[in-house]
């Protein structure tokens, strides 16, 4: 019986095959919020402070119980917040990596342009289209694995931790999900699970921080399996 385990990527064995393979996702076409005439998105009402009632007090009248319960339902809601920011600030930094691609490819035709100006003694070196379609494309795929993958990346870095809390207790539903996410993480190429461990780990320290009250400096290190391979 195959039992898969969830390995950190220094302790993935090789990928056995040659070349920068990735699975597509599909498209995310959702808008984002409107932008300013300087490129600041303009202010809206994204925090308040916590009203007197909150939907269990509203629905079923107010008492210490229902507004505990009240709080715990708006810590989650900004808990996954916190969580869609950090996932913001990957999709930023995949962004600048294709931004760096394009620059280099804007320089080329400059240093062409010179060139055929008669201000460069050397023909320059320039990409193929081809080719630059191949490398943009392998930039650009990551903006569609990332937003396809955050929410269930979440769950599994909750359902981790949640085992890890009840040590010695059953959760059928709870080990299932673990198992078949891990399955499927091993079924990805490289440089997909690479964007998965980062999704999971995000998620891991954004719940410690934000649902267990954890100092940055404190939060233990996300939970992978021990080395030993993919298989056992």
């Amino acid at each position: 019986m195959k039992k898969y385990l969830f390995l950190s990527a220094e302790d993935r064995r090789p990928v056995e095959e040659s070349g920068y393979r990735y699975k597509k996702s599909k498209p995310v076409t959702a808008v984002k919020t409107k932008r300013d005439e300087d490129g600041f998105f303009i202010p809206w009402a994204m925090f308040r402070p916590l009203g007197e009632k909150g939907l269990f007090c509203e629905l079923f009248g107010a008492s210490p119980v229902r507004r505990a319960a009240d709080l715990r339902m708006n810590r989650d809601l900004l808990l996954k917040e916190a969580y869609e920011h950090e996932v913001e600030l990957l999709m930023c930094r995949i962004r600048m990596s294709e931004f760096q691609m394009q620059q280099s490819f804007c320089k080329e035709e400059q240093a062409l342009e010179l060139y055929q100006r008669s201000k460069l003694q050397n023909m320059p070196k320039i990409t193929p289209e081809h080719k630059r379609k191949i490398l943009l494309d392998a930039v650009t795929w990551k903006y569609d694995c990332v937003q396809q993958y955050k929410k269930i990346c979440f769950q599994f870095a909750e359902a981790v931790i949640g085992r890890e809390h009840d040590k010695g207790s059953k959760n059928l539903n709870r080990d299932h999900f673990i198992e078949n996410f891990i399955q499927k993480a091993n079924e990805l190429p490289e440089a997909n699970r690479f964007l998965v461990d980062r999704l999971y780990e995000t998620a891991w320290r954004t719940i410690f921080v934000f649902k267990y009250g954890c100092d940055p400096e404190d939060i233990p290190a996300p939970w992978y399996d021990k080395k030993g391979g993919t298989e056992e």
